[in-house]
């Protein structure tokens, strides 16, 4: 299992739809989701804003942490040295001084272009196949139980 910890607002300003958005914060989290940036259902994702709780947001499946009066960078930091195997953790983010950090703890650094080009890669591959995205799960799990006996 692998667990994204992203910087919400550099992921906001880079996507314009998000950036244009009247409720960012909430678009942001299906945004991720519809476009499967964060690969398997069952990779953990923890999003940091800036600043103070937007109302009503709420989704079980991500962990949703506000900086309050101290940073998202710092939050970020702090977030990446409770983990004991750092290796199972990308943390995405454009700002430098975070994704050296993530990198000298031993975490995975992606970029924000890089965490969003994820979008164009499962596109791709669906078209290619001339198969859904459901469809090509249900194939992989069939393989998986045939290969694994």
């Amino acid at each position: 299992m692998l667990t994204y910890i992203v910087d919400a607002f550099n992921v906001i300003h880079r996507v314009p739809q998000l950036r244009n958005s009247d409720k960012p914060h909430f678009n942001l989290i299906t945004y991720i989701r519809k476009n499967l940036l964060t690969g398997s259902s069952n990779n953990k994702v923890i999003i940091v804003f800036d600043g103070h709780p937007v109302s009503g947001l709420f989704d079980p499946a991500y962990q949703v942490i506000y900086s309050f009066s101290t940073t998202a960078d710092a939050v970020i930091k702090r977030k990446l040295d409770g983990f004991s195997n750092k290796r199972s953790v990308a943390v995405v983010s454009d700002d430098r001084a975070i994704r050296d950090y993530a990198k000298k703890s031993g975490a995975v650094s992606l970029r924000t272009g890089e965490f969003l080009n994820k979008i164009k890669e499962v596109t791709y591959n669906a078209q290619d196949k001339g198969i859904s995205y459901s469809l090509e799960r249900e194939i992989t799990d069939e393989m998986r139980k045939i290969w694994d006996k």
